[in-house]
């Protein structure tokens, strides 16, 4: 053989063995990564996660259906039931049992009234839940359709008819304001609570005490824990946990009492609001708002027509006028101009005035609701009457930087402390307030119609009834309450507790006796007589607000809200009321009778109805 051509044989096999041991090393490392890539990936899946893999593949076993509790129950004082639940029969679709989902629907449609918006929502959301979920079909079934259903169930093989629990208020619309009502869970209402908890839940407290208390009346859900198949179909119940239903609030309303108000208003046609509190602990006894809707509407949704119904109203029903309603408070202030004169040494229990029937103020004339005069007038004399002469002059001593201190001592301009939702301040004027909205100074002629309760100063109902309590009870002001007490499902009853934001004013006793002779005098002999009862000592004070409403030919319009305040007995007080009524016109008298309806149905629940709201009032006797 050629020894060039050995050479290169030589030479050629050389490389041939050199490129195999080098592809032997590239595989040889290749398998080494293979074999450390699995065994960090078995390290990681047994080790690492193992428990989060044991749980994932605990849930692919098993499913959870949540099962809704019921909404505790709301009581007034004595036991009757304000809101609770009843049976509501609905048709139930489950779908992993139906084989044709739209062959069932359309023959469904034929014999019962499921809409088209229903069903195509049904279709749309299939894949929200799993198959083995219920989903609503139809509400509120009537038993005409519950015999049919019954009777024809083998051909709609999927549905079943079933029990769901649905709020209602067997008052209707007399505790609207202050129950409140419930209605869908949407994520607006969902602000403050925990989201995880409204999961499968249908309704929310949305206003009232089905608001405040919404966390203990709700109640815990329960659930049914199911074994699955691979196909995510039930095979067994694994275990169920009962819901627990939520807790019974018992509050402090008296039915008659609030009974009693509304009726009267409604028969009169009046529009305005009572409320009504035990002055010593700050517990309400009726919170009247007139108009007022009916709150089972909103269960399950308000309808179309009727919300349109609710929002074309003039008058307003949804507004809770209790709360916030705003009002000139008119005469009512008064009291409590007095008592803060009288303490800061500003005006003595002894002081007398002329009254000619007006006050002269450079060029400008402010006169007396009684042209004539009411000649010498002393604190008891002015309080009885209404004498506008006396606070004038006594607006002008204290001058506004002490009427403004006066009004947000008694609890004015600023939310009324109590367990409800949505309490409005009003509005306490100041000459910085006036020259930031208006662009105008404060003059002397607005501190003196501030002291007969006119001008920009707005107040409500609330606001007054607690500040007429503190002279009652002799100078707190108390937290408005409805709360009394929570029962919880095993029978246990909590106490609600002391009531907190209490304020004691620390007002002298002189002051206090010289302000309630004069409300007694009111009662007896002046403006108030008509809420007189007799065995009953009532103290109170009127008051007449002038409400602008338009204009016209160059001058104001005016309406006159009709309002009073007050409480019985004078001695021991029970009973404080505030009573407003929006144009009632002239002379204070319409807001007499729904206090006294609400004094007397308290005090004396024995006396039949007609006794008190029949009431007959001579305007002669109520000025204010």
């Amino acid at each position: 053989m050629d020894p060039f051509l050995s050479i290169i044989a030589m030479q050629s096999s050389w490389n041939e063995s050199a490129q195999f041991r080098r592809r032997l090393l590239w595989a040889l490392l290749l398998l080494l990564v293979a074999i450390l890539v699995l065994v960090g990936r078995l390290v990681d899946l047994q080790l690492l996660q193992n428990q989060r893999f044991r749980l994932l593949a605990h849930a692919n076993h098993t499913a959870i259906v949540p099962l809704a509790p019921r909404r505790g129950l709301i009581l007034a004082a004595h036991g009757q039931v304000l809101a609770t639940n009843r049976a509501d029969y609905v048709l139930e679709l489950i779908p992993d049992q139906v084989t044709h989902i739209h062959h069932l629907l359309q023959r469904l449609r034929q014999d019962f009234p499921i809409s088209r918006t229903r069903e195509q929502h049904l279709l749309h959301t299939l894949d929200t839940k799993p198959a083995y979920v219920p989903r609503i079909l139809l509400k509120n079934l009537d038993p005409g359709e519950m015999a049919r259903f019954s009777v024809r169930q083998m051909e709609y093989p999927g549905v079943r008819l079933a029990i769901h629990w649905q709020r209602y208020y067997p008052y209707g619309k007399l505790f609207a304001h202050t129950v409140g009502y419930v209605g869908p869970v949407t994520a607006r209402d969902l602000r403050g609570f925990d989201p995880k908890e409204y999961l499968d839940r249908q309704e929310i407290g949305v206003n009232g005490l089905e608001l405040a208390e919404e966390r203990q009346l709700r109640g815990r859900f329960g659930y049914d824990i199911l074994e699955v198949d691979a196909l995510g179909n039930p095979v067994r119940t694994l275990r169920q946990q009962r819901p627990i239903a939520g807790d019974t609030i018992l509050t402090t309303l008296r039915l008659r009492v609030q009974q009693a108000v509304a009726r009267l208003m409604e028969k009169e046609h009046y529009r305005g609001a009572l409320i009504a509190i035990n002055p010593q602990t700050g517990a309400i006894l009726a919170s009247v708002s007139n108009p007022s809707f009916n709150p089972n509407w909103f269960v399950g949704g308000i309808s179309s027509k009727h919300w349109q119904q609710l929002l074309a109203d003039p008058s307003h029903p949804l507004v809770n006028r209790v709360l916030q309603g705003l009002y000139p408070p008119g005469s009512t202030i008064k009291p409590f101009y007095a008592m803060e004169a009288l303490q800061k040494g500003i005006l003595s229990p002894h002081f007398q005035t002329y009254c000619p029937g007006f006050l002269r103020v450079g060029g400008h004339v402010y006169w007396d609701w009684y042209r004539s005069g009411f000649g010498e007038t002393n604190l008891t004399k002015a309080l009885a009457w209404s004498v506008d002469v006396f606070f004038y002059k006594l607006a002008m001593k204290m001058g506004i930087g002490l009427q403004d201190q006066t009004l947000w001592r008694f609890g004015f301009g600023q939310p009324t402390p109590i367990d409800l939702p949505g309490s409005f301040s009003g509005l306490v004027p100041t000459p910085q307030w006036k020259e930031h909205h208006l662009h105008a100074p404060w003059y002397t002629g607005d501190s003196i119609i501030l002291g007969i309760g006119q001008g920009y100063l707005l107040v409500t109902p609330a606001q007054l009834v607690r500040a007429v309590a503190a002279i009652a009870n002799g100078g707190t002001l108390p937290y408005l309450h409805l709360l009394h007490a929570i029962r919880t499902p095993n029978g246990t009853t909590l106490s609600a507790g002391v009531a907190p934001l209490t304020r004691h004013l620390r007002l002298p006793a002189f002051a206090l006796h010289a302000v309630r002779q004069g409300m007694r005098a009111c009662v007896t002999q002046g403006t108030c007589r008509a809420v007189s009862y007799p065995g009953i000592s009532v103290a109170g004070k009127t008051g007449t607000a002038e409400v602008p409403v338009g204009y016209a030919h160059g001058h104001t319009l005016y309406n006159d809200d009709s309002l009073f305040i007050g409480w019985a007995p004078y001695h021991h007080p029970r009973i404080a009321v505030a009573a407003v009524v929006e144009d009632g016109g002239g002379n204070a008298w319409q807001a007499l009778p729904v206090a006294k309806a609400a004094i007397l149905s308290y005090l004396r629940p024995k006396l039949r109805f007609h006794t008190f709201t029949n009431i007959v009032v001579n305007p002669a006797q109520a000025f204010g």
